[in-house]
């Protein structure tokens, strides 16, 4: 429930007023103007598309229809894997019922589905993620679910699983430091593939840029899977059968929550979901391990010091952006708003956006998201995706220059509709603000407080 304004200053009161605020300080570097010259693609032709005022269910099947219907996105052979991100839950993860919805509308396409839908996520939480109540497997939802009796991943995807049989699958992806294996191809069978140039594997990295103890390089590193149908899926390549890759469609993709991450990172959404295809192992910290294989670091430790900024600013958008562009990049991005984070993934405060929002483009779809919805809700400079010394437009503007993504609006065309006005959306009318709901923990409450009024980049 809300807080009135007596009992919020209550709460504030009685929960004292002492927070270290050095463990706030960023030392972000300002992106220089070439990056932010460098990051604006203006190909036309980018659009998103969003439905906002319905249900997490009508909202996502509108969005589909604005882009010509689910048949004209997903073929009946397809392999179809969907990546959300479930390392929370409530406004951490992406909305159940919209989740549920996408699935049932790929399965009953019109003209057919003979294809496979599969549900893979690398969630970081150890070596049997569905049993971790860290995760959004097996934490219960208070908020986010709309499904009547579903209270997390783990029973979403029985109730999925009792529906469509062998055509659906859930597949955790575990990180080789959490018991995985190392694998070179599709005939090592499940596992991941790290591109560090061995074994015949290509060699695909991405640099900082720095030298001596500032230089960092990453891998990109992707899973290979085995559906319960018994269909073998490389992610960069393709399906394999019988010793050889198929002509067999795969799509991916990219499911989203959007949320408040931290003051060094800004905003989770479409790009940063990327980080649960990629393994992780080592760590977040580089100065306590953090490495892949000898001197190559996880995207995480690449681009950051544990939970503080890196030595070059926007490197998890470089590394991100690479890794589309070299092993696979989402052929289609959906974000569910329906509730969003403001300093938190599973805790108020929070607001009730009630949206679903899509795009080809990630880049523009995190600026569009950041801009209209996460923005004007927590008021927090962390959260604007036009102060290039913030965290977030960084590593928007680097996955830009690495995928042609669009940073500059004038390329992007935004079509959105209104169940409440029944009526599309005019550009003034663009910008979703929401009654927060505050919550009742005052350690919540002074941690937004905190935020909202902290004076560093």
């Amino acid at each position: 429930m809300d807080l009135n304004r007596r009992a919020f200053i209550k709460a504030i009161v009685g929960a004292g007023c002492g927070f270290a605020a050095r463990s706030l300080a960023s030392t972000l570097e300002p992106v220089t103007r070439d990056l932010k010259e460098a990051s604006r693609n203006m190909q036309p032709g980018t659009v998103i598309f969003r439905s906002v005022n319905g249900t997490p269910a009508e909202n996502l099947t509108k969005v589909i229809d604005l882009m010509g219907g689910i048949e004209k996105l997903i073929g009946s052979d397809d392999i179809i894997l969907i990546k959300p991100n479930i390392q929370w839950w409530n406004q951490g993860a992406p909305n159940l019922a919209a989740l549920k919805t996408f699935v049932d509308l790929i399965m009953e396409r019109p003209g057919g589905f003979k294809g496979e839908v599969v549900l893979a996520e690398n969630c970081h939480r150890g070596p049997r993620p569905w049993e971790s109540t860290s995760s959004g497997w097996a934490h219960d939802f208070e908020i986010n679910s709309d499904l009547s009796n579903v209270s997390n991943y783990n029973e979403l995807t029985r109730i999925i699983k009792d529906k469509h049989k062998v055509r659906f699958s859930a597949r955790h992806l575990i990180d080789v430091g959490a018991g995985n294996k190392r694998v070179y191809g599709p005939p090592g069978g499940t596992g991941y593939v790290y591109c560090d140039g061995s074994n015949g594997v290509p060699r695909i990295t991405c640099e900082n840029g720095e030298k001596d103890s500032n230089y960092r390089a990453t891998i990109m590193t992707y899973p290979m899977i085995k559906t319960d149908k018994g269909t073998t899926v490389d992610f960069k390549n393709g399906v394999w059968e019988k010793g050889s890759y198929t002509s067999q469609p795969l799509r991916l993709i990219n499911l989203s929550a959007l949320n408040y991450h931290s003051t060094f990172c800004g905003m989770t959404s479409s790009i940063k979901n990327y980080m649960g295809i990629s393994d992780l192992s080592g760590g977040s910290d580089p100065q306590k391990g953090g490495r892949l294989i000898k001197d190559y670091h996880n995207f995480h430790s690449f681009s950051f010091d544990g939970s503080s900024p890196g030595p070059v600013p926007g490197m998890l958008g470089a590394a991100i952006g690479t890794f589309m562009k070299t092993v696979r990049k989402a052929d289609l991005n959906i974000t569910t708003a329906e509730w969003i984070g403001l300093s938190s993934r599973t805790d108020p405060p929070v607001a009730q956006t009630r949206a679903v929002l899509a795009s080809t483009d990630p880049v523009a779809l995190d600026y569009h998201s950041a801009k209209y919805l996460l923005f004007p809700n927590s008021s927090l400079s962390i959260h604007n995706p036009d102060n290039p010394q913030g965290p977030l437009y960084p590593y928007l503007a680097r996955c830009a220059e690495s995928t042609g993504g669009f940073l500059d609006e004038k390329g992007v065309e935004v079509k959105s509709y209104d169940f409440k006005m029944k009526a599309f959306q005019k550009n003034e009318e663009l910008v979703i603000s929401s009654p927060i709901h505050w919550g009742t923990n005052p350690k919540a409450i002074l941690k937004y407080l905190a935020l909202r009024y902290w004076k560093g980049r």
